[in-house]
Protein backbone atom coordinates (compact mmCIF):
# COMPACT_ATOMS: atom_id res chain seq x y z
CA UNK A 1 0.00 0.00 0.00
CA UNK A 2 3.03 2.42 0.17
CA UNK A 3 3.99 2.31 -3.11
CA UNK A 4 0.84 4.45 -4.15
CA UNK A 5 2.36 7.08 -1.49
CA UNK A 6 5.64 7.05 -3.17
CA UNK A 7 3.79 7.17 -6.46
CA UNK A 8 2.07 10.29 -5.86
CA UNK A 9 5.67 11.92 -3.87
CA UNK A 10 6.93 11.80 -7.41
CA UNK A 11 4.58 12.47 -9.31
CA UNK A 12 4.39 15.27 -7.31
CA UNK A 13 8.19 16.30 -7.36
CA UNK A 14 7.68 15.37 -11.21
CA UNK A 15 4.99 18.56 -11.38
CA UNK A 16 6.71 20.81 -9.22
CA UNK A 17 9.79 20.43 -11.58
CA UNK A 18 7.67 20.76 -14.44
CA UNK A 19 6.21 24.24 -13.06
CA UNK A 20 9.41 25.54 -12.20
CA UNK A 21 11.14 24.53 -15.39
CA UNK A 22 8.27 26.31 -17.45
CA UNK A 23 8.61 29.30 -15.35
CA UNK A 24 12.43 29.81 -15.89
CA UNK A 25 11.98 28.79 -19.44
CA UNK A 26 9.65 31.91 -19.66
CA UNK A 27 11.67 34.23 -17.74
CA UNK A 28 15.17 33.43 -19.64
CA UNK A 29 13.23 34.22 -23.12
CA UNK A 30 12.00 37.43 -21.46
CA UNK A 31 15.30 38.03 -20.32
CA UNK A 32 17.02 37.68 -23.34
CA UNK A 33 14.56 39.55 -25.26
CA UNK A 34 15.21 42.27 -22.97
CA UNK A 35 19.00 41.83 -23.75
CA UNK A 36 18.71 42.31 -27.40
CA UNK A 37 16.56 45.51 -26.96
CA UNK A 38 19.06 46.99 -24.59
CA UNK A 39 21.95 46.37 -27.36
CA UNK A 40 19.60 48.29 -30.37
CA UNK A 41 18.91 51.10 -27.79
CA UNK A 42 23.02 50.71 -26.89
CA UNK A 43 24.01 50.56 -30.13
CA UNK A 44 21.64 53.57 -31.41
CA UNK A 45 23.17 55.85 -28.45
CA UNK A 46 26.37 55.32 -29.81
CA UNK A 47 25.38 56.54 -33.34
CA UNK A 48 23.72 59.57 -31.57
CA UNK A 49 26.41 60.27 -29.55
CA UNK A 50 29.42 59.00 -31.43
CA UNK A 51 30.65 57.33 -28.76
CA UNK A 52 31.45 53.92 -28.92
CA UNK A 53 30.33 51.41 -26.20
CA UNK A 54 33.29 50.56 -24.21
CA UNK A 55 34.83 47.33 -25.07
CA UNK A 56 33.35 44.00 -23.53
CA UNK A 57 35.08 42.82 -20.38
CA UNK A 58 36.57 39.62 -21.41
CA UNK A 59 37.26 36.83 -18.05
CA UNK A 60 41.13 36.32 -16.71
CA UNK A 61 40.57 32.58 -17.92
CA UNK A 62 40.56 34.09 -21.35
CA UNK A 63 42.93 36.12 -21.86
CA UNK A 64 46.29 35.38 -23.66
CA UNK A 65 49.18 34.43 -21.48
CA UNK A 66 50.65 37.71 -21.73
CA UNK A 67 48.14 39.62 -21.27
CA UNK A 68 47.59 37.58 -18.54
CA UNK A 69 50.73 38.67 -16.52
CA UNK A 70 50.50 42.41 -17.59
CA UNK A 71 47.21 42.07 -16.04
CA UNK A 72 49.02 40.29 -13.02
CA UNK A 73 51.62 43.06 -12.92
CA UNK A 74 49.04 45.78 -12.94
CA UNK A 75 46.94 44.36 -9.86
CA UNK A 76 50.35 44.28 -8.17
CA UNK A 77 51.06 47.75 -8.97
CA UNK A 78 47.73 48.59 -7.40
CA UNK A 79 47.75 46.61 -4.60
CA UNK A 80 51.63 47.79 -3.93
CA UNK A 81 50.17 52.02 -4.28
CA UNK A 82 46.96 51.31 -2.47
CA UNK A 83 49.05 49.86 0.64
CA UNK A 84 51.55 52.71 0.31
CA UNK A 85 48.64 55.12 0.68
CA UNK A 86 46.98 53.28 3.92
CA UNK A 87 50.17 53.42 5.28
CA UNK A 88 50.58 57.52 4.70
CA UNK A 89 47.01 57.85 6.43
CA UNK A 90 48.38 55.52 9.10
CA UNK A 91 51.47 57.97 9.49
CA UNK A 92 49.27 61.10 8.95
CA UNK A 93 46.88 59.61 12.16
CA UNK A 94 49.76 58.98 14.43
CA UNK A 95 51.19 62.33 13.69
CA UNK A 96 48.07 64.30 14.45
CA UNK A 97 47.49 61.90 17.58
CA UNK A 98 50.63 62.80 18.87
CA UNK A 99 50.34 66.61 18.41
CA UNK A 100 46.64 66.20 19.96
CA UNK A 101 48.76 64.46 22.79
CA UNK A 102 47.09 60.97 22.64
CA UNK A 103 49.76 58.63 22.04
Amino acid sequence: MTWWLWLVLVLAALAVFAVLGVGLWRRGKALLAELQQLGAVAERLSQITGVEPPPPVVPGYLLAPGELSETRHRRERNLRARRLRRAERGAAAVARWQQLGLR
